[in-house]
């Protein structure tokens, strides 16, 4: 043991370790006697840590949560009481901070959460305390002002820094209010030069409002009035101005009639911020600008009033007006600015004369002369001329054309060819038109047509192809009929003719196995439109696919039957004909139906037995070449089955016209009409050269018909 006895009996001992511990005993005598005191010395290890929090400068972003450790061991006869502080401020649990045995857990911390913590292992003989540097990236502190100095005419406004949060802040931002738009803040000063130490900002106020402001610091997470639950509040300024004269007059003053005997003078209504006192009114100024005319003045007391109307004054003259604000004060300080504007309009006395059409450009344009109008007539501001135009057969649909006052002629390019027009022109000022003139009638010549419309090349054998279209969407006159070209791949080129009734052609002369290009296009009497073309290839040598039919419409002695060339829509080689073969059941006698060419499907068998058994099939041809399907039994219908169904369907209509007969009972009397008809239309085919057309189109005699009718072609 090393000690040492002071002087002043203090007893010292020095690098105590656990030897050291014992009782101690201090002997005091004199003549009297002995007195003993006695001390117990006891040695403890010292406290240290085994975590500490780390990292010494821990960063986080707005809103995240994490832990921070601190454990420390000390003497086993000593407990270890933990405390946390932040800027030496004690932590108690709370939203933001969770204190466990061995750590705390941040939740949800926000910039004002930044600081210093640490960490103190506390027990009766020591303490130790570890610290880390928090920081946390969120929107800056609110800035505080220094000092506000209020006057008539401006505030000085100065603050210090705000804290940042870790987030570099990039300017400050002034702002206010007024009483007139409580909480409307509204920008007046923005500060990018952050790096001073303390700023100062001149606010010009105006007469007569309660200010209130405020500083706004902003960095890239955003602005510092999020007003964030646990932040200190932002800091508000106030300040109030006595009241004075005005400053300014009303904006977007303004003056036009909008009848044939007034003036309307408009003006922006003043905002409250710019009265400058209470009682806001304005003046209103205004005079003929003609010689020898005075000004006319009146107070509008309305402060909300935009406009005001003058009666009783002479159409379409040039006026000059002025507005002028006055307060309970006076008037304003500055002169207002004078504005020149004009009574208001009425129709203009005439139309322009001598409207024509002067020329047809083409089948869709024409070009309109007209002579133009004195422009004393108008009555108004002369803004130009509307004509007026519209298709003689759809009168209800109009449409209108508008051209400047220095323009009399104008060409009009979306008429409908073939079609008769009719139009009119006004004269217009800004508000009115006059009276139309005359109407004139003329009709735009024929045009070419546009490309037919669905176009479609079938291949249904080695040598035929179906051609199928509709006519095209813009005629520009009446179609004549449909020019058809084929081009093969051996450059061989063949064209034919088919007239306008005719929207589909059976080709069968076609090459085997060889490419196409196939164009169809219309002509009216104006010439010839653009073709349409279609590429195709025929199919090589063989004969057609088995015909696919359907028997309908069974009677006593007849049937229909359809052919279905394009089975479930997908055209594979159905031939370009198509007949029927039939026969009695166990006869070898067979017949043969006609023969139907695409585009016709159905055909009717007729001359058959009742009540008897048939057996059907189908025979699809493309050129020399056939194939039959298999055979179809079918049975024709009896007598006896016929009269039950002729029975059933009267006794179905006998019920319908008893019911209809009780609503004629209940509601009047109702007259039912019932009309059917039909007519069978012999299809004519026909080709024609294109040297044929030249010759012109002829009525075709009955032994034309029969020599033009083959299977190229068909006519309606």
């Amino acid at each position: 043991m090393l000690f040492q006895l002071h002087s002043n009996h203090t007893f010292v001992i020095f690098d105590v370790n656990s030897e050291d511990e014992g009782l101690y005993y201090c002997n005091v005598s004199n003549k009297y006697g002995l007195n003993r005191a006695t001390n117990r010395l006891q040695v403890f290890k010292p406290t240290y840590f085994v975590r500490i929090p780390s990292p010494k400068r821990l960063v986080l972003e707005a809103g995240e949560t994490a832990e921070v450790l601190c454990e420390a061991i000390s003497d086993p006869r000593l407990p270890i009481t933990y405390k946390w502080t932040v800027n030496g401020k004690l932590l108690n649990e709370s939203k933001a901070y969770e204190i466990l045995p061995d750590r705390l857990r941040l939740k949800s911390v926000r910039g004002h959460h930044s600081g210093l913590i640490e960490c103190a292992a506390i027990t009766d003989v020591d303490v130790k305390v570890a610290a880390m540097q928090l920081i946390v990236k969120d929107v800056p502190a609110s800035p505080t002002f220094e000092t506000v100095q209020c006057t008539e005419r401006k505030v000085i406004l100065k603050w210090i820094p705000a804290a940042d949060h870790g987030d570099v802040i990039k300017k400050y931002v002034v702002e206010m209010f007024t009483d007139f738009r409580k909480g409307e803040w509204s920008t007046v000063v923005e500060e990018i030069n952050v790096n001073r130490e303390n700023f100062e900002v001149d606010v010009t106020l105006t007469p007569w409002v309660n200010y209130t402001f405020r500083v706004v610091a902003i960095n890239s997470h955003g602005r510092s009035d999020l007003h964030i639950e646990g932040q200190p509040p932002e800091q508000w300024a106030t300040c109030h101005t006595r009241p004075s004269f005005p400053y300014t007059n009303p904006s977007g003053v303004r003056a036009e009639g909008n009848e044939p005997d007034n003036l309307v003078i408009y003006w922006n209504p003043m905002d409250k911020y710019y009265w400058n006192a209470p009682n806001l009114q304005y003046m209103i100024r205004y005079k003929l600008d003609e010689p020898d005319h005075g000004w006319t003045e009146f107070l509008v007391e309305d402060s909300l009033a935009n406009h005001t109307i003058i009666r009783e004054q002479p159409t379409f003259r040039p006026y000059i007006v002025q507005v002028r604000a006055v307060n309970a004060i006076g008037p304003s300080i500055v002169e207002p600015e004078t504005i020149s504007g004009f009574s208001g309009e009425d129709f203009p006395d005439e139309p322009p004369a001598e409207f024509k059409i002067e020329k047809i450009v083409n089948f869709t344009t024409a070009r309109f002369l007209w002579t133009p109008v004195d422009p004393s007539t108008v009555n108004g501001h002369f803004e130009g001329y509307e004509i007026e135009y519209w298709n003689r057969a759809k009168p209800g649909r109009k449409f209108y054309i508008r051209t400047d006052r220095n323009t009399t002629t104008v060409i009009v390019n979306d008429f409908v060819a073939n079609t008769n027009y009719s139009a009119i022109i006004r004269t217009k000022n800004k508000r009115l038109q006059s009276s139309p003139s005359a109407e004139i009638e003329f009709e735009m010549p024929e045009g070419i047509p546009s490309k037919v419309h669905n176009f479609r090349v079938h291949s249904v054998g080695s040598t035929a192809m179906l051609l199928l279209w509709e006519p095209p969407l813009q005629p520009n006159g009446r179609i004549l009929g449909y020019f058809i070209s084929f081009h093969n791949d051996r450059n061989e080129t063949e064209e034919t003719y088919v007239i306008h009734k005719q929207r589909h052609y059976l080709h069968e002369k076609s090459l085997p196995d060889t490419g196409y290009k196939v164009s169809v296009w219309a002509e009216t009497r104006a010439g010839e439109g653009a073709p349409t073309m279609r590429p195709v290839r025929t199919w090589p040598p063989r004969n057609p696919d088995p015909p696919i039919f359907r028997v309908s419409n069974i009677s006593l002695d007849s049937m229909a039957v359809d052919w279905i060339p394009n089975n479930a829509s997908i055209w594979r080689m159905p031939g370009a004909a198509f007949y029927v073969n039939y026969s009695i059941e166990g006869s070898n006698e067979w017949e043969q139906s006609e023969t139907t060419y695409l585009p016709v499907t159905q055909l009717l068998i007729s001359g058959l037995k009742e009540d008897t058994r048939y057996h059907l099939q189908g025979v699809s041809i493309d050129g020399p070449r056939c194939t039959e399907s298999a055979t179809l039994p079918i049975r024709t219908m009896s007598r006896d089955y016929a009269n039950r169904l002729k029975q059933e369907s009267l006794r179905g209509a006998a019920w319908f016209i008893a019911v209809l007969g009780a609503l004629g009972i209940a509601l009047g009397t109702v007259t039912v009409t019932f009309c059917c008809g039909s007519n069978k239309a012999r299809v004519d085919k026909y080709a024609l050269r294109r040297k044929e057309i030249e010759i012109g189109h002829q009525q075709d005699n009955e032994e034309e018909k029969q020599f033009l009718e083959y299977q190229y072609g068909f006519k309606h």
